[in-house]
Parts: structure tokens; C-alpha cells; sequence
């Protein structure tokens, strides 16, 4: 069953691809003071992991979901379980922004084993796809909204839309319309028997970002999906059978591309003019933390979380933390610590002459962060 994206432009879509393109201009050359840039970069991945987590039902506050990243835990209720998850799984797909090529298979089932892992610190794992019938049901009403294709049915399907996300026609088209239709066609084959919908936002997001659509780390486009989440739901649907194989095999996604872009247009132009608010004229245009390593820049996102949360000693780390925030080995920890010791990035919080158990993030990091945490609550906002 190959797969070839059917859809029409219409003015709407010509005119949001429009708005797009002037607020990712914009924001990639506007000065902006270093603690307002990384306020948006926290903001927009903090309100990524609610809002697509939220979607699904996940209820968890703030401070609690704060908490659920920063905090080494053997173990998680599941909506804590979750929104670590959705972070992790955030932190995973920016490492992947940099790394050439297309989206492959490989990529999505490790995206969604980040995505929907269960057991605290386990990585590394792919996601078979799914070998049960999963209908997708309205929990309020008892009724079938979506029967997705069948088992034996999926490899081919994930086939033939990676073999369409690598050819010339998918790649020649709008960066913001080809992730559309991938995220589209993701759902509709629905190829795991849970967590399909957050993985399908993230795949979205991960395709704006690998095609270089992340507006310096500053959009979140899934909140705008959970602000109406029944209209975004009905444009998925576009008032097709329940039945894949009696209309969304082969669907016109014109109206689903419509919402979509309209969806991250709005979101373009609210970050625009956020960004436009906090212009530092002459100022640099680049910030000192965007100098850091991708871990470094990481790291220092934890601390803020930590700072924001109302965590005991918020400045200190240890290598067990950093070993379960990362998934690495203790040794491998005390090295990357060791590194960023050397760099100036971290400081011991022991004598020169006793041995290294903590570590505490440089001052002027640290006085970073602190204008920061006090931006995120003037706007109260985490």
C-alpha cells in the first residue's frame, strides 16, 4: 500500500507558510539578552512536555512535574513517568537535530521507547511494533472512534512512509508541510499499542527541528494543540470513516494541513512578537550558554528546573543525578563532570585535598539562571 500524500494549497496554507517564514527570520538574526533567550528555550521545551502529556490526560502540576525530571527516583506513578519521559525524549530528538539525512525507522521506534518507557534509566531499547488490534476508544461515550489498520499490516505501512519521507518529491516540499503529513500518516498507521499520539508530536517537532525549524529552540507547537484540544482532534479525523481501509488509507490531507499550519503559525507569531518585546539592540547575537556543549546547555536546564521547583542546595549536583538524567554510567558521569570542572562550567564543593562528591554550577551561571527563575515567575510561568 504506497503511500503519496495527497493535498491541495489553498490561500490559507500560502498565507500561514508566509507568516511562518517571516517570524523564523526574525528570530533567528533579533538580539535578545541571554536570560531572556534561555527564559524561551526553557518555556517553549517545558511546555512541550505538558502540553502533549496533558493531551493524553496526564493532570500532574508543575512543581510536581519538575520534580519527576530532576529528582533520581527508583520509581514514578505514571503521569510523573510520563512527563520525564517527554522531556528525555525532547533532549534525545535535539542531539538527533544535528545529525544529517532523513527521518528513518530506527529513529521513530527509539523516539518512542524514550517516549513510552516505563522503568526508570533504561535506554538504548527500540519498540517492536504493535502485534494487537489497538482501536482507538471514546472513553466517555464507550464507542470506537478510530480502527486503525491491522498488525500484520503495520511493517509496510512504516515502510513505505519512511521510504516517502526520504524521496525527492517529500523532500522538495515546505519543511513545516512535509512534517504535517508525517505526523499525519504516523497516526493514522498507529503502529505501537500505546503511545502513539505523544510520539506522533514529537515526530512533527523533531522534523521542524532536523529541517532547521526550531526558531532557536523557542516554539512550542504542542500547547497549541492542547488549547482546543477537540478541534485538534477533528482535524485529525477531517470527518473521515472509523475504519482506516474505508478512507484514511489513502486521504486528501488538505484540511488537517491547514489546521496544522495554522496551528504553528499562530505559535510563529506569538513568538515573534515575544521576541521582538525583549530585543537588546547592538546587543550580541549570540548568547554565552548557546556556546556550551549540547549536554552543558542540558545541565544547565536541570538546574534551572531545580532552582524553579524549590529543591534543597538547586545549584549543587552529584554524578549519580547525572548518570540518571542521562542514562550514563557513574563512571562515565564523574568524567563528564571532570570535563566540565576543567572548563569552568562546574566547581567542586569540597577542599582541593578531599575527595569529590558534589559539584556546584560557576557563578556566573548561576547568576544566569537566578535572572531567569526570576523572569519565569514575573510571567508566571515555568
Amino acid at each position: 500500500m504506497k503511500f503519496a500524500a495527497r493535498f491541495r494549497y489553498t490561500d490559507f496554507m500560502v498565507r500561514d507558510l508566509g507568516r511562518i517564514e517571516l517570524a523564523r527570520g526574525v528570530i533567528k538574526l533579533l538580539p535578545l539578552p541571554p536570560d531572556q533567550a534561555f527564559f524561551l528555550r526553557h518555556r517553549a521545551r517545558f511546555r512541550s512536555m505538558m502540553s502533549s502529556t496533558a493531551i493524553e490526560g496526564n493532570t500532574l502540576g508543575d512543581q510536581d512535574s519538575l520534580r519527576a525530571i530532576v529528582r533520581p527516583e527508583d520509581s514514578l506513578a505514571d503521569m510523573q513517568q510520563e512527563r520525564r519521559n517527554y522531556w528525555r525524549a525532547l533532549e534525545w530528538m535535539e542531539k538527533q537535530a544535528d545529525r544529517p539525512g532523513p527521518i528513518a525507522e530506527d529513529y521513530i521506534r527509539e523516539l518512542h521507547a524514550i517516549i513510552d518507557v516505563r522503568v526508570v534509566g533504561r535506554r538504548g531499547r527500540k519498540s517492536a511494533y504493535r502485534t494487537l488490534e489497538c482501536p482507538v476508544v471514546d472513553k466517555s461515550m464507550g464507542a470506537i472512534d478510530y480502527g486503525p489498520p491491522t498488525p500484520r499490516d503495520v511493517p509496510g505501512l512504516m515502510h513505505d512512509l519512511v521510504a516517502w519521507l526520504h524521496s525527492s518529491q517529500a523532500l522538495a516540499l515546505p519543511v513545516p508541510v512535509r512534517a504535517g503529513l508525517l505526523a499525519h500518516r504516523f497516526v493514522s498507521i498507529h503502529p505501537f499499542e500505546d503511545g502513539n499520539g505523544r510520539t506522533t508530536r514529537a515526530l512533527a517537532t523533531s522534523e521542524l527541528w532536523k529541517g532547521g525549524y526550531d526558531m532557536r529552540g523557542f516554539l512550542s507547537l504542542e500547547e497549541f494543540y492542547a488549547i482546543d484540544r477537540p478541534r485538534y482532534y477533528r482535524s485529525l479525523q477531517m470527518g473521515l470513516p472509523v475504519n482506516f481501509y474505508e478512507g484514511r488509507h489513502d486521504p486528501d490531507h488538505t484540511e488537517w494541513l491547514e489546521y496544522f499550519l495554522s496551528s504553528m503559525a499562530e505559535a510563529a507569531d506569538l513568538l515573534r512578537t515575544t521576541a521582538e518585546g525583549m530585543n537588546l539592540p547592538n546587543g550580541a547575537l549570540v548568547s554565552p550558554w548557546e556556546r556550551l556543549s549540547r549536554q552543558q546547555q542540558q545541565v544547565l536546564n536541570r538546574f534551572l528546573m531545580k532552582l524553579l521547583a524549590g529543591e534543597q542546595a538547586p545549584d549543587r549536583v552529584r554524578p549519580g543525578e547525572v548518570s540518571d538524567w542521562f542514562g550514563i554510567s557513574g563512571n562515565t558521569a564523574r568524567e563528564w563532570l571532570g570535563q566540565w570542572r576543567t572548563e569552568g562550567f562546574l566547581e567542586p564543593t569540597t577542599a582541593e585535598a578531599e575527595r569529590i562528591r558534589a559539584y556546584r554550577l560557576s557563578r556566573v551561571w548561576w547568576e544566569l539562571l537566578e535572572h531567569v527563575a526570576r523572569n519565569a515567575h514575573d510571567n508566571t510561568i515555568k
